[in-house]
């Protein structure tokens, strides 16, 4: 057989079953259709040899919808799935128009999206103040909007709280639910983090003790690690709850400060006394004050003129990184999508995946291999319900693969006023997404557009 593309003597880490080999793969409309030793001609030939090859990566949390600058960012560090629609952003409604969208326009890597409460359904209810709570006539008409996303397609409903302070257990409650029955994802981006975490991860597992739905603490390193302490008691909350049989699940990434807009409840008045820092913690990241540190002169200028200013808040304790992300029940995830042009936004759209095992795995050891490409793989795969066909290598599998060299594998972004944060990663060789090329070496192939929109059907949940 003629395959499309042989991947030959790489070493294959295989995080279904825990194998780690030397072998090559053909490719064929698509799909994997073998894994061997034997010699194999190919259209186009990969030599893998002392480079690592592994299932492409799946972001379990991110924020890209139409921006395909941000989507090829995390193309160039190896993602090859992306779940979207994260923390209560969700892209245009209805869903199922936007995946149709997509579809037509192309898309470079695989594409699945949540419903967002916290700024979409809100917003489309008529809610703009993100102090108020929902009316019951406003709860029913976000769960009617809801089910027709679930219904469209979408992988669960994400909640915000923490940019909706004003939501009460009567407005969220129902949206749990309404995912519980289709046993569809619950992310949640907690109501309070950093010293007042407890009050906020509490409010996340009594949804899943109440309703049965498979709650995910979003950015797990970002919300706790303002004090060495608090990561640890956070984690001792999540490990009690899974310990009682819960279905809870985290992701987290890999650098000392979160990123997210200015004017949101998050940086409201007061907001750097939560983490013990200082307002000057804050830097600006996209707009007229791109890379200057926040003062409040500058954050009323922004409020007041740039609602999409992003800001990077520099809160985070880096030891706790590694402890939050070694957990068992914790996913890989970049949170990325707010990059909207080169030279701005945050680092850990460009080098997130990079970063995990340059620094936990070869500079660290705090992961092995194997385990570092299973919570960036198969894991997240599992979690979206996508396991059937993606996260794994094997025949049948999809030929989404990243090959990389686990000598220089780095991450070279950083942030905007100290160097380049959207600078791609040394050490991705190669990029492959349903059995096409978009990444070769330093070539980026922005014109070939292979990824799928994946859609997850409404199915009732029983035991």
């Amino acid at each position: 057989m003629l395959y499309d593309i042989v991947i030959k003597n790489g070493t294959i880490i295989e995080p279904r079953t825990g194998v780690q080999t030397i072998g090559s793969i053909g490719i064929k409309d698509g799909a994997i259709s073998l894994v061997s030793r034997e010699r194999m001609d190919g259209s186009e030939i990969i030599d893998a040899s002392d480079f690592i090859v592994c299932p492409g990566f799946v972001d379990i949390h991110s924020h890209l919808n139409s921006n395909l600058y941000s989507t090829w960012l995390s193309a160039k560090q190896g993602i090859t799935t992306c779940l979207s629609g994260n923390c209560g952003m969700s892209p245009e409604m209805p869903i199922g128009s936007y995946l149709e969208s997509l579809e037509r326009q192309g898309y470079p890597i695989n594409y699945a999206t949540l419903v967002g409460h916290s700024w979409t359904l809100r917003k489309i209810a008529g809610i703009d103040d993100p102090n108020a709570a929902a009316t019951p006539e406003q709860t029913a008409e976000m769960v009617k909007i809801a089910e027709q996303a679930l219904e469209e397609g979408a992988y669960g409903i994400s909640l915000g709280l923490e940019y909706a302070p004003g939501s009460t257990p009567e407005e969220y409650m129902p949206l749990v639910e309404l995912a519980a029955k289709y046993d569809k994802l619950v992310p949640i981006h907690i109501r309070t983090d950093a010293l007042d975490f407890a009050v906020g991860l509490r409010e996340a597992i009594v949804m899943s003790e109440r309703t049965g739905a498979r709650v995910q603490i979003s950015h797990l390193a970002y919300q706790f690690g303002v004090h060495p302490e608090v990561t640890g008691m956070a984690l001792i909350m999540i490990e009690n709850a899974i310990g009682k049989g819960l279905p809870i699940m985290c992701d987290s990434g890999i650098y000392e400060s979160f990123a997210t807009f200015v004017k949101s409840a998050v940086f409201a008045d007061g907001w750097h006394k939560r983490y013990d820092c200082k307002i000057s913690d804050l830097m600006i990241s996209t707009g007229k004050y791109a890379g200057q540190r926040a003062t409040p002169e500058i954050i009323s200028y922004i409020r007041t003129f740039e609602e999409d200013a992003v800001g990077t808040a520099f809160v985070g304790v880096l030891p706790d990184l590694a402890l939050a992300i070694k957990q068992p029940y914790t996913m890989i995830s970049t949170d990325a999508g707010l990059s909207d042009k080169p030279g701005n936004g945050h680092p850990q759209d460009a080098g997130t995946f990079p970063r995990i095992f340059q620094k936990l795995v070869r500079e660290q050891g705090v992961l092995s291999m194997m385990d570092a490409v299973k919570k960036s793989t198969y894991v997240p795969a599992c979690q979206m319900g996508i396991a059937d066909k993606k996260g794994w290598i094997g025949t049948g599998a999809d030929a989404d693969i990243v090959i990389f060299d686990p000598k220089t594998i780095r991450d070279n972004a950083d942030y905007i006023g100290i160097g380049q944060p959207d600078a791609p990663p040394t050490g991705i060789k190669y990029v492959i997404v349903n059995g096409v090329t978009i990444v070769a070496e330093d070539r980026v192939f922005d014109h070939r557009r292979p990824g799928k929109i994946l859609r997850k059907p409404n199915t009732l949940w029983s035991l």
